[in-house]
């Protein structure tokens, strides 16, 4: 049955990178006898090297692409095809492109296993597809607070307080739990304006709106808590992995020796998300989720100690290869207590503002703001008794009359009561002109009288 796919879709991107593998593997096929054949041609002469550099690379193509197909595979749902996917890896790296003449077997190995994946109108299974609608439908996967406690034990909290930031925070609850017992002060970004307010009641701070165009202070973070969103999103340049946009950015946020945990299913751990761990982050631990969290979503946590950024091709190709084989990594029970600890801060985080307008964040603001005291200051000195400082003169006690001012109980010997006020006064006058003519002229003048009440009675002067 053909099966219609929408490629603008975040569900539809695992098949449409599978489709795309599909063709590129089937293209390798095609190529590697024939640049097997130019590079015998050309042996012991001067288009050896070229020869032999396009045969190698071509190898090394089929190479990253079964691993990177592997991956995607168990997020459509097939873990059957991604075990054969490992298997043609291992066969893969174990051919022996320049000695063996004959690439009948492993080419076909390669077209057989392209042909087994989905491609723009075959192959597309129907229940796993619906399998990857329900993923982008719930969006949303909160970390089970078992795990949560299991990775807090392994982190220890410094006296001093410190600052701890979820970029997807959702309700709030794994941030919470993680810094319970600890001296810190929580920050959390959410994209989701029922959740974020919710988030309110656990986190100290919560910005809302999307986390990447938020303005957060960079470096002034000592732990970060970090279990983004386990889908794909239409960019300018294809599809951009969430998972792997929200390490990037946040790794900004942490200090260096700054603690971070990274929660992803194992199979979002592809080679490129391994290099921007093992670039930025030491004594890196893996450990698996173990239960109905981890059979339902596969979730492992990553955690590691923020360094300064280096090289670490190597040591990535290390951790992917390593990730390749989930029985191997250790369960979140064998995760050892105590063995990170969060720095003492070196900064505070001074900017901390969402993408869209928190009322609640704002009072915040206002609150910590040295202009709004100063208003407040300026309304009590209004409130308050002004004398001056000398005797006013008669114009400046006209000036305070005119103003209205001067209101008010004056004690002295004779106490009263004074206000002072403006009234307009109008005044007409007739003149001849030069033709005779009788012209009327009117003026508006301003005319200051003080209303005086005294014991004996009401006075206007004026």
């Amino acid at each position: 049955m053909e099966q219609e796919i929408n490629n603008t879709t975040p569900l539809a991107f695992c098949v449409t990178e599978l489709n795309a593998s599909r063709k590129l593997l089937l293209n390798i096929a095609e190529q590697l006898p024939t640049l097997k054949k130019q590079f015998e041609k050309h042996r012991s002469t001067e288009k050896e090297h070229d020869a032999l550099l396009s045969l190698s690379n071509v190898a090394r193509k089929a190479w990253d692409e079964t691993l990177y197909v592997i991956p995607r595979l168990v997020e459509y749902g097939d873990t059957t095809l991604a075990q054969t996917a490992k298997k043609l890896y291992a066969a893969l790296k174990r051919f022996n492109y320049l000695k063996c003449t004959d690439y009948t077997g492993i080419c076909a190995a390669i077209k057989q296993f392209s042909d087994s994946l989905p491609g723009d109108d075959q192959n597309i299974n129907l229940g796993r597809l619906a399998h990857l609608a329900n993923r982008a439908k719930l969006g949303y996967y909160p970390t089970d607070l078992y795990h949560v406690e299991r990775i807090k034990d392994s982190i220890l909290f410094p006296e001093e307080s410190v600052h701890l930031i979820d970029p997807c925070c959702g309700e709030g609850l794994a941030l919470e739990a993680f810094s319970k017992g600890g001296n810190a002060f929580t920050y959390g970004v959410e994209l989701d304006e029922v959740r974020g307010e919710e988030a309110t009641r656990h986190i100290n701070r919560v910005a809302f709106g999307s986390y990447f165009h938020s303005r957060i202070s960079l470096g002034a973070f000592q732990g970060l808590w970090l279990n983004p969103p386990y889908l794909s999103v239409p960019s300018a340049s294809g599809s951009r992995r969430l998972e792997k946009a929200f390490l990037a950015d946040s790794v900004r946020l942490l200090q260096n020796s700054g603690v971070m945990v990274y929660i992803v299913p194992y199979y979002r751990l592809t080679l490129d998300v391994c290099k921007v761990l093992c670039e930025n982050f030491c004594d890196l631990r893996v450990h698996r989720f173990v239960g109905k969290p981890f059979e339902r979503f596969h979730q492992i946590a990553v955690i590691g100690i923020k360094t300064e950024k280096r090289d670490a091709n190597e040591t990535a190709k290390r951790l992917f290869d390593y990730m390749l084989d989930i029985e191997k990594v250790p369960d979140i029970n064998e995760l050892p207590n105590g063995i990170y600890e969060i720095p003492k801060p070196v900064k505070k985080p001074e900017l901390f503002k969402g993408a869209v307008f928190n009322i609640l964040e704002l009072e915040d603001q206002l609150k910590a703001s040295k202009s709004i005291e100063k208003i407040f200051e300026n309304r009590t000195l209004d409130k308050k008794d002004r004398r001056p400082l000398l005797p006013l003169t008669l114009s400046q006690i006209g000036l305070i009359g005119a103003s209205g001012m001067m209101n008010g109980l004056v004690e002295c010997e004779t106490p009263h009561i004074i206000k002072g006020r403006i009234v307009k006064e109008k005044h007409s006058d007739s003149a001849e002109n030069d033709k005779r003519k009788t012209e009327v002229r009117e003026t508006t003048t301003n005319k200051l009288i003080f209303n005086v009440l005294t014991t004996g009675g009401m006075k206007s002067l004026g």
